[in-house]
Parts: structure tokens; sequence; C-alpha cells
């Protein structure tokens, strides 16, 4: 897949890009859940997280942001 951007990383919360948009994963680190996201999905959270950020938000802002995407994080995570 290539190399993977980190760009956001909080107490609950992290998000890595990879190279050439192929996609995003987003962590759950309190639950230990993942989700990859590609095609309109990730399309859309790029677009939502890059208006959220555009104002400089609180992370509590953000996590809560995140947090609207849990349905999709079914992959546990054994080890990271």
């Amino acid at each position: 897949m290539g190399a993977l951007n980190i760009p956001y990383d909080s107490e609950n919360y992290c998000v890595g890009e990879f190279a050439g948009g192929a996609g995003i994963e987003l962590v759950d680190k309190h639950a230990r859940r993942s989700a990859f996201l590609e095609g309109y999905v990730a399309a859309r959270f790029r677009a939502n997280m890059a208006q959220l950020c555009s104002g400089e938000p609180e992370e509590d802002a953000v996590d809560e942001f995140l947090c609207s995407y849990e349905a999709l994080l079914i992959n546990s995570i054994l080890l990271h």
C-alpha cells in the first residue's frame, strides 16, 4: 500500500492516510478496533475532516467527529 501518513493522533483515535489516496485507516485505541475507508467513504471523510480542522478545533471536537464512524470499526486489533 505504500507510505502511511498520520494526520491525527489523540489519546482516543488515530487516523492513518495511505500515500496516493489508497485509503484511510481509522483506529479507536480504547475499543481496539479499526476500519479501512476507501472510495466515496474515504473522500467524504477527508472532506469533512478538512472542514472541521480548518477552524483549529479542540481535540474533543475531532474525537467526537471520529466517534461518528464507530459503526464502521469492525476489525479487531490484536497487535498494533
